[in-house]
């Protein structure tokens, strides 16, 4: 009977820490999918400041959302850090935009011409 019973802890036990590590993952996947969205939201930002040609967040460059090299004025959406910068050339305008959320990170790129 003290066999039987060992036996169900140890199944008991497995079935707890393999719990643990799906929820792990399951919350690491939801945090990625939190840095997408503000990553996107951070891109949007950052074309309204170029569409009404106004720095809003006020890092002292238009189309550029934090760049100011102080990551602790960012702004917060729900969970997420943005960073926005902006490169100019001839013909095109790239804004990268950086979204962090727990250990997640994305990163969009977007082009304009």
């Amino acid at each position: 009977m003290i066999i039987v019973l060992l036996m169900l802890d140890l199944i008991i036990v497995g079935m707890v820490l393999g719990s643990g590590r799906h929820s792990a993952l399951a919350r690491q996947r939801v945090d990625t999918v939190r840095a997408f969205y503000a990553a996107e939201s951070g891109v949007n930002m950052s074309l309204r400041e170029l569409v009404n040609d106004a720095d809003e967040d006020g890092d002292g460059t238009i189309g550029t959302i934090s760049d100011d090299g102080n990551d602790a004025n960012g702004p917060d959406l729900g969970t997420a850090r943005v960073h926005v910068t902006q490169t100019l050339g001839p013909l095109y305008t790239t804004l990268n935009c950086d979204a962090r959320v727990t250990d997640a990170r994305r990163s969009i790129d977007v082009v304009l011409r």
